[in-house]
C-alpha cells in the first residue's frame, strides 16, 4: 500500500471510530430495537481470570476471529453486549487478551482474520505468536478504503502456508457480493489451491450504511442466495458462511441442502441476539440436519470478552446432547478446514 493510501485509511479509520462511537452510545440510551446481548444467571457464572477457570470440557476451535496492527492504538469503544471498556491499548495487548480468553476456555485452535490497518500482515504476526493454536486468513473487502490485496501475493502466502483461509470477505460492506466481477481471480485462485473461504453473510451492526466506509453496505447483500451462482462456477470451494446468515434461516438451509461444501459459523451470534433467538436459530439448523456442519465462532472484534459469552451460549442450549456441542465446539471444524486433531 502505497503512502498515499495509508493516510486515507487513517483517515477513514479515525471517521469510523467516531462513527461507531456515537453509534453505541446512542444505542445504549435509545428505545429502538435493537440486538443486544441479555446477560443470563450463567454468564456471571462466568470465571474472571484463567487461574480460576476450570478446563472446558470440549476443545473447541474458534473458527471467528479478528486482530488488529500490533502497534495499532485501540479505540476506547463500549462492548456491545456490556457496555464496558476493555482498557486495552494496543493491538499487541488485545493479541495478549485473547490468548488468555483462549486459555479459560480450553480454545486449541482459532482462525483469526485482521480488522483494520495491514490485515494480512496482523493475522501472519498473531499467528508467528502462537503458531500451533491461531492460524492466519486473508481478510479481504474491495472497497476504496480497503482494496483488495494483489493477488500474487496472496498466492505466495497461501503456498506457503503464511495464510491458510480467505476470509473474512466482507464484500457486503463494500456493496458488493461475492458473486461480483472483482472477487472472481479471487475465489479462482482459492480454489485452484484448495483454500476454503469465510464469508459475511447476514447483518451489520444498526447504522452501518450511515458509516463513511461503508455507504454501500446493504441488508440485502446478506442474503447467502447471492453466492449461488459461485458456488457452481467453482464446485471445488468450501465456503462458511459467517454469522450464520442470520436472519436468513430459509436460504441459509437451502444452500446447505444442496451444497455440501458449504458450512456457518456462528459468530457474533451467541452474543449479540436475544438468548432465545439464538436457541431458536441454532436449534432451526440443527433440527434441519445441519449439526456437523455448524462451527463455534465468537466475532469478538476488539472485546476478548465476547469470546466466553460466546462459549456460554453454546453450552447453556440444553436441546443440544453432549456430542452435537462437541461437533459444534471442535469436530466440525477440524472436519471443514481440514485441521490436525489437537484433542
Amino acid at each position: 500500500m502505497r503512502a498515499s493510501q495509508c493516510a486515507s485509511w487513517s483517515d477513514g479509520a479515525m471517521k469510523r471510530r467516531d462513527f461507531l462511537g456515537l453509534t453505541l452510545m446512542a444505542a445504549a440510551s435509545s428505545s429502538l430495537p435493537r440486538i443486544v446481548y441479555a446477560q443470563s444467571a450463567a454468564n456471571s457464572k462466568l470465571p474472571k481470570t484463567a487461574k480460576d477457570a476450570p478446563k472446558h470440557r470440549f476443545p473447541i476451535i474458534d473458527v471467528h476471529m479478528h486482530c488488529y496492527p500490533a502497534d495499532e492504538i485501540l479505540p476506547s469503544l463500549p462492548s456491545p453486549a456490556t457496555g464496558k471498556v476493555t482498557g486495552l491499548k494496543n493491538g499487541e495487548a488485545h493479541l495478549q487478551a485473547c490468548l488468555a480468553e483462549m486459555d479459560r476456555f480450553n480454545i486449541v485452535q482459532g482462525i483469526v482474520s485482521g480488522g483494520s490497518g495491514d490485515r494480512l500482515g496482523a493475522a501472519m504476526h498473531w499467528h508467528d505468536a502462537a503458531p500451533n493454536r491461531l492460524i492466519a486468513a486473508a481478510g479481504v473487502r474491495g472497497s476504496e478504503d480497503t482494496p483488495l490485496p494483489d493477488l500474487g501475493i496472496l498466492r505466495k502466502a497461501f503456498q506457503e502456508g503464511r495464510l491458510r483461509v480467505l476470509g473474512e470477505v466482507t464484500a457486503q460492506y463494500a456493496g458488493l457480493s461475492l458473486s461480483d466481477a472483482p472477487y472472481e481471480p479471487y475465489l479462482a485462485l482459492a480454489e485452484e489451491l484448495d483454500i476454503p473461504v469465510a464469508l459475511h453473510t447476514g447483518m451489520g451492526p444498526a447504522g452501518t450504511s450511515y458509516d463513511p466506509c461503508c455507504r454501500g453496505f446493504r441488508a440485502r447483500l446478506g442474503n447467502p442466495a447471492l453466492i449461488e451462482e459461485v458456488l457452481n462456477r467453482h464446485p471445488k470451494l468450501r465456503v462458511n458462511l459467517m454469522h450464520a446468515s442470520w436472519p436468513y434461516l430459509e436460504e441459509v438451509l437451502a444452500l446447505m441442502t444442496v451444497y455440501p461444501q458449504v458450512n456457518a459459523d456462528l459468530g457474533a451470534l451467541g452474543w449479540g441476539l436475544p438468548r432465545a433467538e439464538f436457541n431458536a436459530y441454532l436449534g432451526a439448523l440443527v433440527r434441519a440436519g445441519f449439526g456437523k456442519r455448524v462451527m463455534f465462532g465468537s466475532d469478538h472484534m476488539y472485546w476478548p470478552e465476547l469470546i466466553g459469552m460466546s462459549v456460554e451460549a453454546v453450552d447453556s442450549a440444553a436441546f443440544l446432547t453432549p456430542s452435537e456441542k462437541r461437533d459444534i465446539f471442535y469436530e466440525n471444524a477440524v472436519r471443514f478446514y481440514r485441521l490436525a486433531k489437537l484433542g
